[in-house]
C-alpha cells in the first residue's frame, strides 16, 4: 500500500484530500521540495530541509511541526515505499516530495508523497545527454521568487517542453543579463580551462542541494557565466537531487566534450 504523510498523520495515498480553496491549489502559493530515496534511504535530508525552512520563512508560511518531526515523516514515507516495492519484486528507487501551501482558514497544508522513480540509463552517465539554450531570458534574479523551490513553476515546465520537443533532455536557462543560470530543473556547472564553475545565487539560480555540497568539498566555484563561455568549455553538467551529477554531450544539437570530471563528481554526490 502506498502512504502519504498529510497535515501530521500517515495514511493511505488515495484519502489525501486537498481544499478546493487551497491557496497552493488556486494561486500556486507555496513550496515543495524533490528528493530521491535508494532501498529506502533518503538523500541529503538536512540540505533539503534546510532550503524548505528557509524559503517558508522568506514567504511567510509557518508551520506546527518541527525539523525532527519532517524529517522523521521523510524517513517513513521512504521506507514505506521501500517495502512496497521490495514486496513487488520492484528496484527501490524513489522520487519523494514534500509540498507545503499556506492552505486555507489560516492552516498550511503539508504533504509528502512518494513514487516509483527511474534514473537516466547508465549510458548517459558516460556518453552526456543532450540540452537546448533558449536565447530569452527566463530568469529574472530580481523577482521575489528567485531562488525558492515555487509551486509556481509553469514557466519551467514550458521550457521543457521546448527542449523535449526538440529531443532535448534539459533546457538552459539565461538571465535578464543575457547570464548562463540554470536548467529548468537543475543546475549547471561548466568545466572551464582554469576550473569547474557554477552560476551564484545573484544570478538567479536555485541553491540546489547537489550544488551546495559540491561547493562545500570545493568541488566546485562560483562565477558568472555568459553563452559565450560555452565555446570554451570542456563540458558542462547537469546537477540535481535525483540524477545526481550528469554529463551534457549535445548543445542545440552540436557535440561538446564529455567534461573529464562527470563520473569524479557523480561519485562524491553518491557518497552523500
Amino acid at each position: 500500500m502506498s502512504l502519504s504523510w498529510w497535515n501530521g498523520r500517515l495514511v493511505p495515498a488515495a484519502e489525501v484530500r486537498i481544499d478546493p480553496g487551497d491557496a497552493g491549489f488556486l494561486l500556486g502559493d507555496g513550496l515543495f521540495e524533490t528528493l530521491r530515496a535508494d532501498a529506502g534511504r533518503p538523500r541529503d535530508v538536512a540540505a533539503h530541509l534546510d532550503r524548505l525552512l528557509a524559503g517558508l520563512d522568506r514567504i511567510g508560511i509557518g508551520l506546527p511541526e518541527d525539523r525532527e518531526t519532517l524529517a522523521a515523516a521523510v524517513a517513513d514515507v521512504a521506507d514505506v515505499a521501500d517495502i512496497a516495492g521490495s514486496a513487488a519484486g520492484a528496484e527501490t528507487t524513489s522520487r519523494l516530495r514534500i509540498t507545503v501551501t499556506r492552505g486555507s482558514a489560516g492552516e498550511p497544508t503539508r504533504l509528502i508523497t512518494a513514487a516509483p522513480y527511474e534514473p537516466p540509463a547508465a549510458d548517459l552517465y558516460r556518453r552526456g545527454v543532450a540540452a537546448l539554450l533558449l536565447p530569452q531570458p527566463w530568469i529574472d534574479s530580481r523577482s521575489p521568487l528567485a531562488g525558492l523551490k515555487s509551486l509556481s513553476y509553469q514557466a519551467n515546465r514550458l521550457a521543457l517542453r521546448r527542449a523535449e520537443a526538440a529531443g532535448a533532455f534539459e533546457a538552459l536557462l539565461l538571465n535578464q543579463h543575457g547570464r548562463l543560470a540554470e536548467g529548468t530543473r537543475t543546475n549547471v556547472i561548466l568545466a572551464l580551462p582554469d576550473g569547474l564553475f557554477t552560476p551564484p545565487l545573484a544570478d538567479g539560480c536555485l541553491p540546489g542541494t547537489v550544488r551546495r555540497r559540491l561547493l562545500e568539498l570545493g568541488a566546485v566555484a562560483e562565477r558568472s557565466l555568459a553563452p559565450a563561455d560555452l565555446q570554451a568549455a570542456r563540458g558542462m553538467l547537469l546537477t540535481n537531487s535525483l540524477i545526481g551529477v550528469l554529463p551534457v554531450g549535445w548543445i542545440d544539437g552540436e557535440k561538446i566534450p564529455v567534461a573529464a570530471s562527470a563520473a569524479e563528481l557523480h561519485g562524491l554526490w553518491g557518497a552523500i
